[in-house]
């Protein structure tokens, strides 16, 4: 009887926490303190984005760890009722990998490392449904290749929402590059390290958009909305 009523005020608990209503006290409560936009924030604004201008498509996120925007990304296309959008994630899931050691860098190899199966069964306890994601295991620059560009282009996927959590200029690169094929007028692109290295224009996220735009000049990126410490988010256009 006690397991039984424990196990119904979590779910209780679980609802009320998934709730519109909770969400609008979270927002609220963060005006009221710092007035700073966080990941949460960020994600919200780019779904509601999406919904308004009719961006249809998918939400693609680099760079899991423990799964905290995906569960966000997850939250916010229920809140914000948005219809056909599949949730990918891609990690390598041993942290991050071997990169050159540059002025002002954080980062360590293996850094940020989570097991897939871990994040797994915390995604599927936060209510996920297994149709509603996918996820691509390997580093960049060798798990998205050709295969799975073909793959998704022959399935017409478009990106609506980009979370790019790669830290590096070495896992930016590729990811670029990647994403590219499912860019479209409105895709909300967001970097979440990309004012690291105290700023510095030529370094990890920041050379990395730098570098595609001079090489890709019919892609331009219109500067949207600063968040978290160093997160800095673009709204996508394709010149014809």
């Amino acid at each position: 009887m006690g397991l039984s009523l424990v196990g119904l005020l979590a779910k209780l608990l679980r609802r009320a926490l998934d709730s519109d209503l909770f969400f609008r006290i979270l927002e609220v409560a963060d005006h009221r303190s710092e007035n700073r936009l966080t990941e949460l924030g960020m994600i919200a604004q780019a779904m509601e984005f999406a919904k308004i201008n009719g961006v249809v498509g998918d939400y693609f996120e680099f760079g899991l760890w423990q799964g905290k925007t995906f569960r966000y990304a997850h939250k916010m296309m229920r809140r914000y009722s948005v219809k056909g959008m599949k949730l990918w994630g891609f990690d390598s899931f041993q942290g991050l990998p071997t990169h050159q050691s540059r002025p002002d860098n954080i980062w360590y190899e293996g850094q940020f490392a989570y097991g897939r199966d871990q994040l797994e069964r915390d995604i599927l306890a936060c209510g996920f449904k297994p149709q509603d994601y996918e996820l691509v295991e390997g580093f960049y620059d060798q798990s998205l290749d050709d295969a799975l560009v073909e793959r998704l282009i022959r399935d017409q996927v478009k990106a609506s929402i980009v979370y790019i959590d790669c830290d590096l200029y070495e896992s930016t690169r590729p990811v670029m590059r990647f994403i590219s094929n499912f860019l479209q007028n409105g895709t909300i692109l967001c970097f979440d390290d990309y004012f690291t290295y105290k700023g510095a224009s030529d370094e990890g996220e920041a050379r990395a958009l730098a570098e595609f735009s001079a090489q890709n000049p019919r892609f331009c990126f219109i500067p949207y909305m600063s968040y978290s410490p160093v997160g800095q988010s673009f709204i996508v256009r394709i010149r014809p």
